[in-house]
């Protein structure tokens, strides 16, 4: 595999983990706590082993805290 190519994977894999896990977030995700939230980015480390998710969340700072317990929540489903 030329270097070039190589270097792109963690981008690539970054982007499809983004869509599925907005994909999971929007459509599979029943906790109420969780309001409007985007996935906004996927770093994932050059070996592929970690990902890092960043989203973005609406509404008020209480809306705000209650999203992200519910997404915390859901971690283990979600990876």
């Amino acid at each position: 595999m030329p270097m070039a190519i190589a270097g792109h994977r963690p981008e690539r894999v970054g982007e499809q983990i983004r869509e599925e896990v907005a994909e999971i977030v929007a459509g599979e995700l029943n906790d109420p706590r969780i309001g409007l939230v985007t996935v906004t980015e996927v770093r994932v480390s050059p070996d592929l082993k970690h990902a890092t998710v960043f989203v973005a969340l609406t509404g008020t700072v209480e809306e705000q805290k209650a999203s992200l317990k519910g997404l915390e929540a859901a971690v283990g489903f979600i990876r």
